[in-house]
């Protein structure tokens, strides 16, 4: 003799029993992602898309109870006419993310995630880049007076560019520096393409103190040769 209701208590069980797997252990359920919507921009030109930049997202993840110390690549994409690529990655271990972003006659850029303060509930989280182009710069600064004892100071001054996005950059330091006679010194370091750089120097000659400020051209990508004596 079959139990009147049978039927209709198996499928009130499953019911019961998919409406709350996550507490009861029912069901599996899939790891939340992060999702990242990059857009890469011209550092010299807002708003222009930054074109065949390669981005990776790298993360740290907790596995088996052990922090790996160093950051693992999880994907990588390259920028289209949009400059936009979009990247995931579970959430489930994750303590820190980053996004490096690099293309070739350009400084590399990397943006820092913390996961808790990202996203999970499929909505992208957006990062911008401004991908700034690099100069290389190739000086020599010499010091052939032969009216003084004194040291030739010199040093660098990149100047900023209005409006653009942030600081330039600027490997060679900005630091006063001094040259003897007759020595000279050569400097090789990396600016942002597009912008000046200009160059002080002060020496002694015949009791007077002289100076001399001027500026050199970067071009984007470029490169530039030039002695200061």
């Amino acid at each position: 003799m079959k139990t009147p209701h049978a039927f209709s208590f198996v499928p009130m069980w499953i019911a019961a029993c998919m409406g709350l797997g996550a507490l009861l252990g029912c069901g599996n359920r899939h790891p939340e992602d992060i999702l990242l919507r990059v857009r890469a921009f011209e550092w010299s030109q807002p708003g222009l898309p930054a074109l065949g930049v390669d981005v990776t997202l790298e993360e740290q993840r907790l596995e088996n109870g052990i922090l790996n110390g160093y950051f693992t690549e999880v994907a990588t994409e390259s920028t289209g006419q949009e400059g936009v690529v979009e990247l995931s990655t579970p959430l489930a271990n994750v303590l820190s993310l980053r996004v490096r972003a690099s293309k070739e006659g350009c400084f590399d850029e990397v943006v820092l995630l913390n996961p808790e303060d990202l996203l999970t509930d499929g909505t992208w989280n957006e990062v911008t880049l401004n991908i700034m182009a690099q100069c290389q710069v190739q000086a020599t600064v010499r010091h052939d007076s032969h009216c003084t004892n004194q040291p030739l100071l010199y040093r660098w001054i990149p100047r900023n560019v209005p409006g653009s996005q942030g600081d330039i950059r600027w490997t060679g330091g900005t630091d006063w520096n001094a040259l003897n006679s007759p020595e000279s010194d050569d400097v090789s370091a990396l600016i942002t393409g597009g912008t000046w750089l200009l160059h002080h120097r002060v020496w002694q000659c015949a009791g007077a103190d002289s100076t001399a400020l001027d500026s050199v051209w970067c071009p984007e990508g470029g490169s530039i040769q030039f002695t200061l004596d």
